[in-house]
């Protein structure tokens, strides 16, 4: 299915056998159709466009494989993804985001001439205006996340971009949901694209779990979950106003955490997210446009502070967790119209299940009310006295009954 350079390379990753979407798009992409492309968040999306665009790309065509994504966080674990895969075909790459250095960004794309850019949509469109990037030049356009990107930004610019690519060049859009925008790709950038959505054909380990808890003991329960085994989450929050009056408060805990916010700078950005996936932190704090698509090793739960406005929010956060079949737990938290409202949200795609601190894990066991503790006690210490009673009767009569003597020997 893939080159002999490229087995290697996902031999040497322990990625040698191709998830349902890798196995799906390869062909279609290897012969250079235009695609959408859907999959269940962490079941290797990346992989999936990648390996045969990079394939389909020819030394010294300079920017001939654009790769479109949403944040700067995504796109640079995109590059740090598929940077082994364009080394191993002898292919340079360079990344485009806003957070960089736009002159070092400038400079590495006039002297590398690079095969492979990915980008910022804003960052690309600057170097793009400028003409550092032709639209000759570019024969596989991918853009992911592609339901946030084109509902979001930079629509008119992408969808423009698109029409005027060359009629042998490409378009895949890939993501974990489909939109408007999705669904009528093929106005928006006046071509035929195939649709391979696997979703429905992934089966999924992630729990959904419903937490009741109203707002005042929230941080409680915040803290109590850091101590659960195997604890290493996400919280999210709609808003970073929210979310940066939340952590002004939980600062004052001694549990410890990070925060990824938009305000912060780069490197700041970069700490927090290396923090939680190397262990120094267990809990990372990020609304959903800082945190869109990243794929962070061994996020165990994904914690909603309130409840998503959108299914699709919901399910890109969830996509955090459990990726690549990995243990995962997606909790909610509220009161009875809160679970009732996220019931309503997911309707028949997801099961939820009201979920109960047991020690340090959780359980979908109702724990005993204090009547119904004191009940059991007191129904247990009179079936021990009973089983004592009756020890005691069959002691006494132990010895008691007929006993013949024993037939004396023979005189």
């Amino acid at each position: 299915m893939y080159q002999e350079k490229i087995k290697q390379v996902l031999i040497k990753e322990h990625k040698e056998k191709p998830t349902l979407i890798q196995k799906e798009s390869y062909d279609a992409i290897r012969n250079g159709a235009s695609l959408v492309g859907l999959a269940k968040t962490g079941t290797g999306k990346t992989l999936a466009y990648a390996i045969p665009s990079l394939e389909r790309a020819n030394q010294g065509d300079a920017n001939s494989v654009v790769i479109i994504a949403p944040t700067t966080e995504l796109a640079v674990q995109i590059r740090h993804a598929i940077n082994p895969y364009i080394h191993a075909l002898g292919l340079k790459g360079v990344s485009l985001v806003g957070a960089g250095n736009r002159k070092r960004q400038e400079d590495n794309l006039k002297k590398k001439h690079p095969e492979v850019v990915v980008a910022t949509p804003g960052r690309f469109f600057d170097f793009f205006s400028s003409g550092r990037i032709k639209v000759g030049q570019i024969k596989t356009l991918i853009i992911d996340e592609a339901d946030d990107i084109l509902e979001f930004t930079k629509m008119e610019l992408l969808s423009s971009l698109g029409q005027n690519l060359g009629s042998d060049s490409q378009i895949l859009l890939f993501g974990a949901t489909d939109s408007e925008i999705t669904r009528d790709a093929e106005t928006v950038f006046n071509r035929n694209f195939l649709l391979i959505d696997v979703r429905n054909e992934q089966e999924s380990t992630t729990k959904h779990y419903f937490l009741q808890v109203d707002n005042q003991h929230k941080i409680e329960f915040l803290q109590r979950m850091t101590k659960l085994d195997h604890f290493k989450g996400i919280l999210f929050f709609d808003s970073n106003k929210t979310m940066m009056r939340f952590a002004g408060i939980f600062g004052h805990t001694k549990t410890k955490f990070e925060l990824l916010a938009n305000e912060f700078g780069k490197e700041r950005r970069e700490k927090a997210l290396n923090d939680l996936a190397t262990g120094k932190t267990k809990l990372l704090l990020a609304t959903d446009l800082a945190a869109r698509g990243l794929d962070i090793p061994g996020v165990t739960y994904v914690i909603n502070f309130d409840i998503p406005s959108e299914t699709n929010t919901y399910m890109h956060r969830a996509g955090r967790t459990g990726r690549m079949n990995a243990e995962g737990y997606v909790v909610t938290l509220g009161d009875d119209h809160d679970l009732r409202d996220l019931k309503k949200l997911l309707a028949d795609q997801l099961k939820v299940e009201r979920v109960y601190f047991a020690g340090y894990h959780l359980t979908t066991k109702k724990p005993k009310t204090k009547k119904e503790k004191e009940q059991t006690q007191e129904k247990t210490v009179k079936q021990t006295v009973k089983k004592n009673k009756i020890k005691k009767r069959k002691k006494r009569n132990k010895n008691k009954g007929y006993h013949p003597h024993y037939l004396k020997g023979k005189k």
